[in-house]
């Protein structure tokens, strides 16, 4: 008999433990980033919460531009303009001794025939020097004819102008745009991509573009001089675009709070987003239809860490 009841007394202790383990939870702590405001409150303080869509924005990507020095380019395009002149004279002189043959005047065809070698030897000159633009610098300045070269040169030279390689990582898609700045957060410098370098950079393994610097900026851009660069892309990437008003900056990054619950909110960190016109987009983190907190969010951090240290 003492066995049944000590027995019974113990199954009695284990179900009221257990009876108090299911009511836990009523009381715990709310997990890290997480605050609890009920209906009422929340109406006083202003909080506000609005579904989220998904979206898509243009692809962005960061790296550096690199200020080039174009004292090499400037001597084979200084050949080739001597080669081009030397091939239009030759074809000139060859065209004027064939004419005098036809006529039977004072040419003969070992003359013409030495002045065609001479003329064809002075093209093939300027062809190649037209080619080493391509071949060392890159399509886009081998496509810009002699003159066009010669103006973008004179610029760069009074200080109008300078050019830029620009190289990022893991671009996967065509670049529809550029931003360079002297340093994080300066004023954009004017940039005008022009195609794509000759070689790869060694130490990214990227293949990198060529483009030109316009402005009175670019005076402080001496030769070797590294740039942050930005990059958009022309394949567009899913994600979500969170309103400006649901942004938090405080731990040195940016968040949103999103309701998990009956007065439950999470506070998540969206530091890895970047900023729109209309708002902040992230690719990962968030599900269409997620209730995000756009108006009284400094609020629900006062009450999660007290209004003093709320921003």
């Amino acid at each position: 008999m003492k066995m049944r009841g000590h027995a019974a007394l113990i199954a009695a202790l284990l179900a009221l433990g257990c009876a108090k383990h299911e009511e836990a939870p009523a009381d715990a702590p709310a997990p890290a980033n997480t605050v609890r405001m009920d209906a009422p409150t929340q109406a006083r303080m202003g909080v506000r919460v609005a579904p989220i869509a998904a979206s898509t924005a243009a692809q962005a990507a960061h790296g550096y531009a690199r200020v080039m020095d174009v004292g090499p380019l400037a001597a084979i395009d200084s050949e080739g303009g001597a080669a081009q002149a030397a091939a239009a004279a030759s074809q000139s002189e060859y065209r004027r001794l064939a004419a005098l043959a036809r006529q039977d005047q004072a040419a003969s065809a070992r003359a013409v025939e030495a002045a065609r070698a001479q003329a064809a030897a002075d093209n093939a000159r300027a062809m190649l020097a037209t080619r080493r633009v391509g071949l060392e610098w890159g399509p886009g300045l081998e496509r810009m004819a002699y003159a066009q070269r010669a103006r973008l040169l004179n610029d760069i030279a009074a200080a109008r102008a300078a050019l830029l390689r620009i190289d990022a990582p893991d671009i996967g898609g065509g670049v529809t745009s550029v931003v360079v700045r002297a340093e994080a957060g300066a004023a954009a410098i004017p940039v005008s991509v022009i195609g794509p370098a000759a070689a790869t950079d060694a130490r990214l393994q990227t293949a990198g573009l060529l483009a030109v610097a316009r402005g009175s900026s670019v005076r402080e851009l001496p030769a070797g001089r590294l740039l942050p660069a930005e990059l958009e892309l022309s394949a567009p990437e899913a994600g979500f675009v969170l309103p400006s008003s649901a942004l938090i900056r405080t731990d040195n990054s940016v968040w949103v709070y999103v309701k998990t619950g009956a007065g439950a909110f999470e506070r998540r960190d969206v530091a890895r987003g970047r900023a729109l016109q209309d708002g902040w987009f992230v690719a990962q983190g968030f599900a269409a239809g997620d209730q995000i907190v756009v108006d009284g969010a400094t609020s629900l951090l006062a009450a999660e860490r007290g209004p003093t240290e709320a921003e």
